[in-house]
């Protein structure tokens, strides 16, 4: 901090032995105060010229009894300045799940048994481990935050989340092929005829891409436009993807599978403009991923595709099971590093944790087939790397 913002001043206290240090923080606007620890004022000063010193050096923490609100308020415009929509949205969502449950004053309150006393009360009423532990990501990363501002001195551990035995790393499961078939076969029973065309377009998308539903809606065919674009103009066909729109906050460049690319380049030259995926939802196209998301929910059900089931509650297909099927697919064809790029995970740990070995009736299948050729010799490299022949296709 710049010695311009900050002003240690000596303060007499009615009824305190010693003096005390004061100061306003000029990010949050309060007044924070020490004892000098001494009745002299000439020590004091030269206390509070000390204490001034290391504020300015980021040697001392600038409010060690930092208000609840202003933390808030203090980061939330930090992010909505530095990160896209989506991720400032599960701020918002998780400052007031923690407001509504803990109903903190101060930052003070976040220490070790607090965390351990959240967790259990959104565990007991029901939300998901993986829930819970998103909301502890974002909560320890504004707290990194708030200390990078010498707002804080310290960011407390956050104690694991242990899992049940039974809790299971994916809340549905991926469709299969016939599956797929049945859901749009169902568009047509489900919506109105207007939406059929845009609807059947976009699930044939997220089925062949492995798009996110929010990536998939701001896919945009223009070079220059925001969002994820098309690039068409090398040998192969990829997307561009700005910080701004990417998950892991920095550009990319990412391939397509030839599938994907093929049903990409089906799209006449001259239709090649705006948006990809216009998927109409009432009275005409929308951009609104939960919208979208309830028209795909609906088609999923009506074709009775079942993906999970808690207390006798079914779930039924979403968009995002499409994704997971577009992984489980692939899986069984490139090696785990390719599909962390087809995926677009941030680790290969993710690709692995939830797409490498979930389905052993297909790598069951796999093996038997081997076996029948009768030929094992190239086994390892096929389990290993399968995916050099579908890379040269591409």
């Amino acid at each position: 901090m710049a010695s311009e913002d900050i002003n240690v001043i000596v303060v007499i206290r009615k009824g305190r032995k010693y003096l005390y240090l004061r100061y306003t923080d000029p990010v949050t606007g309060q007044k924070v105060e020490k004892s000098a620890g001494t009745s002299s004022k000439r020590e004091a000063v030269k206390a509070a010229g000390r204490w001034q010193s290391e504020l300015e050096n980021g040697q001392a923490v600038s409010s060690n009894r930092l208000r609840w609100d202003a933390f808030r308020e203090a980061y939330l415009d930090f992010a909505e300045s530095r990160m896209a929509e989506g991720s400032v949205a599960k701020i918002y969502t998780m400052f007031n799940i923690i407001e509504r449950t803990m109903k903190p004053d101060s930052v003070r309150r976040v220490q070790p048994k607090w965390i351990t006393r959240f967790q259990s009360e959104l565990l007991k009423s029901g939300n998901q481990p993986s829930t819970v532990e998103g909301y502890c990501r974002h909560l320890k990363a504004a707290l990194n935050w708030a200390k990078s501002q010498a707002l804080i001195s310290t960011v407390p551990p956050f104690p694991r989340l242990k899992r049940s035995r039974s809790a299971k790393l994916m809340k549905g499961r991926p469709v299969t092929g016939e599956e797929f078939d049945r859901m749009l076969a169902s568009v047509e029973t489900t919506l109105k005829p207007m939406q059929h065309e845009s609807i059947r377009f976009l699930l044939r998308g997220l089925w062949l891409s492995g798009l996110r539903l929010s990536e998939s809606l701001c896919l945009t065919w223009d070079q220059w436009a925001d969002g994820i674009r098309v690039d068409m103009s090398g040998k192969w066909v990829k997307l561009l993807i700005p910080s701004e729109s990417e998950k892991g906050g920095k550009d990319r460049v990412y391939p397509v599978t030839p599938d994907f690319a093929e049903f990409l380049l089906s799209v006449p030259a001259a239709d090649r403009v705006g948006f990809v995926f216009n998927p109409v939802c009432g009275n005409g196209p929308s951009r609104n991923r939960h919208t979208v998301g309830r028209v795909a929910a609906r088609i999923g059900e009506a074709a009775g595709v079942k993906v999970d089931e808690k207390d006798s509650t079914a779930s039924y297909a979403s968009s995002h099971d499409l994704r997971r099927a577009f992984g489980t697919r692939w899986s069984r064809r490139v090696s785990s590093s390719i599909l962390k790029e087809l995926m677009r995970h941030e680790t290969v740990l993710t690709t692995e944790k939830y797409y490498i070995d979930i389905d052993a009736d297909s790598t069951a299948a796999m093996l038997a087939g081997l076996m029948n050729q009768g030929d094992t010799s190239g086994l390892g490299d096929t389990l290993g790397d399968t995916s050099k022949e579908s890379v040269r296709q591409k």
